[in-house]
């Protein structure tokens, strides 16, 4: 939101807070907000907020999420989905499951070649177990002159 005017201390309740002036983006309405929430805030309410959402989807809804920097899809027909609701599944797992005809084994890691998470092409997909995995990531690490490995 924007910033008008600041209005100084005022009370609220048993406690004095910094009150100012913005004017909300959407409607153009002037807010009398506590400043540290009014320059946080990005509308005046929630009626200008789901104004500004309008064609996308929430929640359980979308048609992918990405945590911890992988690409999930929504499936909640698959077996192996996660989430509070069980409906998202790993992109990566997706595609590899795609190539090989089966749903991947709980041992079974897919790896990235190429190291990007997002990079979900079946040429940069190698299937590993598990113990192979952290064996090829071992490798790569290096150890310094001291003997230990470098972050």
């Amino acid at each position: 939101m924007k910033f008008i005017k600041d209005l100084g201390q005022q009370k609220q309740g048993k406690r004095n807070y910094l009150f100012a002036l913005f004017e909300c983006p959407m409607c153009k309405k002037i807010v009398r907000k506590i400043k540290k929430d009014g320059l946080k805030s990005k509308q005046c309410g929630h009626k200008c907020y789901s104004k500004s959402r309008t064609g996308v989807k929430r929640g359980a809804y979308l048609d992918f999420v990405i945590i911890s920097g992988y690409r999930y899809r929504y499936a909640p027909q698959h077996p192996k989905a996660i989430g509070t609701k069980k409906l998202y599944v790993a992109e990566h797992r997706l595609v590899m499951e795609s190539l090989i005809g089966r749903i991947l084994k709980d041992d079974e890691i897919v790896h990235h070649r190429d190291e990007n998470p997002l990079n979900n092409c079946p040429a940069n997909l190698e299937l590993m177990s598990n113990s192979d995995h952290v064996k090829y990531h071992a490798i790569k690490r290096k150890r310094g002159n001291n003997g230990k490995f470098t972050v």
